[in-house]
């Protein structure tokens, strides 16, 4: 099965149709002339990496990616089964997954060295919490899939465990337990809850997480803004946020979303816009992430 592949061309179209642009808007966007514009559409000329970089950015804007997601659901079949079936996507799945979701937080291990770390390698160069982490993440997301189902409910034993796996060996960090004092967060200007307030914002948050709605990308990308808005442990919030992610979108018959090292600013940016109650990037970066779930296990033929 080849990957989903959207070209700057059909992104130039899905732009002019749904942002109702012409392509003189559409050139002074991407800062280029009319004429280009007309090669790329007209006579089929691809553009430079930077401007087809302009065109992603710009399609992403205008086009809810909610609908292409939504038919690549239909399409996929059952992606925990697929996760279940095949050991191949499943460990490419979870190595894919621990390598980007711990470097988003600063991990300095390679794609090449975490996987030396799931078997039990010796990894120059590298502290041994660094390697702890890799093997963390990797168990978490074992722990993730053996329980997952579908219309799975999240509850806070869940949530208390997926943390208490990502810090096993961390024992200043609580493992399991929600944080007892401040956190300080770097360039973030909404302030935390108190850690006595901690408990109730939680509760507050599992009593509606597991209802969906009609749309339930954006009730995922909301979701994820709150618990990172709640902050509940002292540290491994991302990684836990993002592994509460991956539960939802299988449970609802997604594909897991895999944000990647190279989204981490936008990443950032979109929570950040949650603090406006803006969680439209939020909801894109989630189906962006999806479709390369998608390809993830579409990557070869399952029984």
């Amino acid at each position: 099965m080849k990957p989903v592949y959207i070209s700057d061309k059909e992104k130039l179209e899905s732009i002019i149709k749904h942002a109702k642009i012409s392509r003189s808007e559409l050139a002074r966007l991407i800062e280029v002339s009319y004429k280009t514009v007309y090669r790329w559409l007209d006579k089929s000329v691809i553009p430079h990496s930077i401007e087809s970089h302009k065109i992603d950015e710009l399609f992403k804007e205008f086009v809810d990616l909610k609908e292409l997601v939504n038919k690549l659901k239909v399409n996929l079949g059952d992606p925990i089964k697929i996760l279940k079936s095949s050991k191949e996507i499943r460990a490419k799945f979870i190595l894919e997954m621990t390598y980007n979701s711990n470097a988003i937080e600063g991990s300095r291990m390679t794609l090449k060295e975490t996987a030396a770390a799931f078997k039990g390698e010796k990894i120059k160069g590298k502290e041994i919490f660094e390697v702890f982490e890799a093997v963390n993440h990797k168990n978490a997301l074992e722990f993730l899939l053996d329980e997952v189902k579908h219309g799975f409910k999240i509850n806070e034993n869940y949530i208390l465990k997926l943390h208490s796996i990502i810090m096993y060996n961390f024992n200043d960090k609580l493992p399991g337990k929600y944080r007892t004092g401040y956190v300080n967060l770097t360039n973030a200007e909404k302030k935390l809850p108190s850690a006595q307030a901690v408990p109730l914002e939680m509760r507050k948050l599992i009593a509606k997480i597991n209802n969906y709605g009609k749309d339930a990308i954006g009730k995922v990308a909301s979701d994820h803004y709150a618990f990172e808005a709640i902050h509940p442990f002292f540290d491994g919030n991302g990684r836990v946020g993002r592994l509460i992610l991956i539960t939802q979108l299988l449970s609802k018959g997604y594909p897991p979303a895999i944000i990647q090292l190279e989204d981490r600013y936008k990443y950032y940016m979109a929570l950040g816009k949650g603090d406006i109650g803006d969680f439209k990037n939020m909801a894109q970066m989630i189906c962006d992430s999806v479709i390369k779930g998608y390809n993830l296990l579409k990557s070869r033929s399952v029984p």
